[in-house]
């Protein structure tokens, strides 16, 4: 118990243990460890084709808590970054997209679903890419975490649970994920573009 405290507040490892270059070793971990899960998040999502059905709720839990846990441990103990983010948000995108191409192949809803649950996800692609052509990448980076944007995420993740437990309200859970989708993804361009600096012609 005295190690689980240690690890999860400032404990008496953090004063004890260091490396060579003075860092205390718990410190170093706790630099790790949040993009660990996120990089887990993206070895999910590559394995969850190649397992059977009666596996994919199992994925799809451990991705949530990942997702949950990430961001949870970078605020706690206070390594937030906006690569971190950048980590994070990324694992989200590819664990929610190959779940819907995997359940679009397999019959478990239609092409069309894809569409409305992912405009979010298609307003941060659109933001980054305008981001990178215009070279306002501080606007990006700047941004915080909206949240919106992890309501978004929380109905992709029910969608998936709904429709291998109760498939049959699945309908439901697509209107619910697709309204979380479109508001944040509104939310997000009127954030990212009011984040741009005024520039006035000379």
């Amino acid at each position: 118990m005295n190690f689980v405290r240690a690890f999860l507040d400032v404990g008496e490892f953090d004063h004890t243990c260091y490396d060579v270059k003075g860092t205390p070793v718990m410190m170093r971990y706790r630099f790790v460890i949040p993009s660990l899960l996120s990089f887990f998040r993206i070895l999910l999502a590559l394995s969850l084709p190649f397992f059977q059905e009666r596996y994919w709720l199992f994925f799809i839990a451990t991705a949530a808590v990942s997702d949950l846990f990430d961001g949870w441990l970078a605020r706690k103990w206070h390594v937030e970054s906006w690569q971190g983010g950048l980590i994070d948000a990324a694992a989200d995108k590819v664990f929610i997209l190959v779940t819907l191409s995997v359940f679009v192949f397999t019959g478990k809803f239609s092409l069309w679903w894809i569409f409305p649950v992912i405009v979010r996800d298609a307003m941060v692609a659109v933001t980054v890419l305008y981001a990178i052509y215009k070279k306002e990448w501080v606007a990006f980076k700047d941004m915080d975490a909206r949240i919106l944007g992890k309501l978004a995420t929380c109905g992709q993740f029910f969608l998936f649970a709904v429709v291998l437990v109760w498939p049959d309200l699945a309908f439901y859970g697509l209107v619910i994920a697709s309204c979380f989708s479109i508001v944040a993804g509104l939310d997000y361009g009127r954030l990212f573009f009011s984040a741009l600096p005024n520039k006035t012609p000379r």
